[in-house]
């Protein structure tokens, strides 16, 4: 089928061949509509989540969210409820960026949805478990309307806004914290049908990236 036969030499006879192919012309996940999902910059914020810990060894996001676990005043607002939690608290417990595999790798729509992932190792399980509590990620509304997914890198970014292109809540609360502070500055995530990082389980998010910052380290001028 498609003209694949020819082209890839095919073998009625050879049944793992066969398999392959069912399972690559075979649709992952119906394509999700992002923008109609989306956090309006009109609407009502009811949900709010930080995220600490995506990578363990990113320390200075890592105390940040123990910091405000420890403190929800902070963070805490009239308006809508904040959520704070930390996402892999076993790459925590070994100061390594993860365990098994990179956990901010692991929020694909096709993957989350697919039950044979979930028990692949620490991440993708774990994976699993924070996409019920901020998402699911497949659903038209899920439950948080915005995740804040804190990193730090050793490069020199200052305070780089992560966020998917179509994302205009996220670009407006971004260009709000530019004219707040002018170390502050965007950077879109590439175009593309899906994204396999934490913040696209909300309906809206970013991660939001500081460095310099030595990884197990906190800077405390970047804290």
């Amino acid at each position: 089928p498609f003209g694949l036969k020819r082209s890839l030499n095919y073998s009625p006879s050879d049944r793992v061949f066969r398999r392959w192919l069912g399972r690559a012309i075979r649709p992952l996940h119906p394509a999700m509509d992002w923008k109609k999902r989306r956090t309006l910059p009109s609407a009502l914020v009811r949900r709010v989540a930080i995220v600490g810990g995506t990578h363990g060894n990113e320390t200075n996001g890592v105390h940040l969210a123990k910091h405000f676990m420890r403190n929800p005043a902070l963070v805490k607002r009239s308006s809508f409820e904040t959520e704070v939690f930390l996402s892999n608290e076993a790459a925590i417990a070994q100061n390594t960026r993860y365990v098994d595999e990179d956990l901010n790798r692991c929020y694909l729509l096709s993957e989350l949805a697919d039950d044979s992932k979930a028990t692949e190792n620490k991440e993708r399980k774990r994976a699993r478990e924070v996409d019920a509590k901020l998402g699911p990620k497949g659903v038209p509304e899920p439950r948080c309307d915005l995740v804040i997914d804190l990193h730090n890198t050793t490069a020199a970014t200052d305070v780089a806004l992560m966020m998917a292109p179509d994302d205009d809540f996220a670009h407006e609360l971004a260009h709000h914290l530019m004219s707040l502070d002018k170390g502050v500055r965007i950077v879109n995530w590439n175009t593309q049908v899906d994204w396999s990082l934490c913040p696209s389980v909300g309906r809206s998010g970013m991660t939001f990236e500081v460095g310099p910052c030595p990884w197990g380290c906190i800077v405390p001028e970047l804290f």
